[in-house]
């Protein structure tokens, strides 16, 4: 007697524990969204396809039914509504709503005007086989229409999309090794807004690749207060906030010798019945080395992909800088190489208008170099 009532509880245990099934109407317990289970997935997570396409992979306890009635028949098993699976259950969906109680991360961080994509592991101590949290952190001025997908050769596979407000941040889903490694990493687009008056950006789109490496990096870690464990903060978008140069001197500068020029001609003029005219023609220009030795002090561990990141990281923020500052051109030294990161600039390239490229001087820069006029 005693064994087959271990058997009912052990059976119903797993019939709890597996509540969802492929065709199943669901709705997410932190978010609107309803969707309909396409697969059930291990570590008691499901893969959900929404009204709208994009495929999400949760926790099984972050769902509940719509519509659900508990059919007792189908279990075939006695009402046991006391035993320990629906006790594991309860504690399990009371850890979950805890975790998501935690300290936002924006509340440990200053305004760096920066969009990050957030990592958390959830077994700190298994790198290679912990599934992650994504979390997508919008620390700058604009509200952001976003969608992330993910990369599966020429393809793409919609993960989510919606908009995100200034100063907030939005949970992405749960995703294992397996699925990292299944396809080449996310791939993000953005559109920029706000109520108030903004410079007009163009839409953006960056890539990300997460490996079990980047949690070695210690340039990518945060610890807050208020959260278990550590955040790998990865930046797809920074807005430098850096103040205007103070260059009146400068431009008083350059006004006396155009006032000593123009006097002078004046003089000339006069002097041989004809008049001269010079101008004076005030350059404002800017060299950028992106080798990645100049950018970080030990890049050992890091790699190649989280390497091009970074320098074309740095590359549009300097760009965005030299837009916003109104230089009227700037250089950018990236080596020869294999020509990964020069190409990839040329590509970032493309999506801002009204720009002109070029070769720099290899007389200057020798052949790893472009210099960009700015109008």
């Amino acid at each position: 007697m005693f064994n087959e009532f271990r058997i009912i509880t052990v059976n119903l245990q797993i019939v709890l524990r597996m509540k969802f099934k492929p065709g199943d109407r669901v709705r997410f317990l932190n978010d609107n969204i309803d969707g309909t289970v396409s697969r059930i997935l291990a570590n008691e997570r499901v893969e959900v396809n929404d009204n709208h396409g994009f495929l999400h992979v949760v926790p099984a306890s972050d769902l509940v039914h719509i519509d659900f009635s508990f059919d007792k028949e189908d279990l075939n098993v006695p009402d046991l509504n006391k035993t320990q699976g629906i006790q594991n259950e309860t504690s399990a969906q009371n850890s979950l709503a805890h975790a998501h109680q935690e300290l936002p991360i924006l509340a440990t961080m200053e305004n760096d005007e920066t969009i990050y994509a957030a990592i958390r592991l959830h077994n700190e101590k298994a790198l290679l086989t912990s599934d992650i949290d994504m979390i997508l952190v919008n620390n700058t001025i604009y509200t952001i229409a976003y969608s992330i997908s993910r990369q599966i050769g020429n393809l793409r596979q919609g993960v989510g999309a919606s908009l995100l407000a200034a100063r907030n941040e939005k949970f992405i889903g749960v995703f294992s090794q397996d699925e990292l490694h299944r396809f080449n990493g996310f791939e993000f687009q953005f559109l920029f807004y706000s109520e108030n008056e903004f410079k007009p950006r163009p839409p953006a789109i960056k890539q990300l690749i997460v490996t079990p490496s980047d949690f070695l990096n210690p340039d990518y870690h945060m610890k807050l207060q208020g959260r278990a464990g550590e955040v790998l903060l990865m930046p797809l978008i920074s807005f430098s906030d850096e103040p205007v140069p103070d260059i009146s001197g400068l431009i008083e500068r350059y006004r006396a010798v155009q006032s000593e020029e123009e006097k002078r001609s004046r003089e000339a003029s006069a002097k041989h019945g004809k008049k001269r005219e010079k101008f004076v023609l005030l350059s404002r220009e800017k060299v950028v080395d992106l080798h990645i030795e100049e950018l970080v002090k030990d890049s050992n561990g890091m790699s190649n992909g989280q390497i091009i990141a970074m320098q074309i990281n740095h590359f549009t923020k300097e760009l965005d800088t030299a837009i916003i500052h109104k230089l009227h051109k700037i250089t950018f030294i990236h080596g020869v190489g294999e020509g990964i990161l020069k190409n990839a600039i040329r590509e970032e390239l493309k999506k801002y208008p009204g720009l002109r490229w070029q070769e720099a001087p290899q007389e200057k820069f020798g052949y790893g170099a472009t210099e960009i006029e700015l109008f």
